[in-house]
């Protein structure tokens, strides 16, 4: 039986980032399980993706007032 790489400590920074340059999925399951996903900051996309968030957040807060 394998064991899920997000259960495994070595796979987080500062013990609550996932980076697993491995593992290709994009979101992942916390190691527990019913607080929901987070995201494989190791994956391209997702810094992409948080990128464009941050953008977003910023756009409306400057013009959006």
């Amino acid at each position: 039986m394998d064991i899920d790489p997000v259960d495994n400590i070595v796979n987080y920074k500062v013990g609550i980032i996932y980076w697993n340059p491995a593992d290709s999925r994009l979101i992942v399951p916390k190691r527990e399980r019913s607080m929901g996903y987070t995201l494989n900051f190791a994956h391209r996309l997702n810094i992409l993706i948080l990128v464009v968030i941050t953008a977003l957040v910023i756009y409306t807060a400057m013009y959006l007032q």
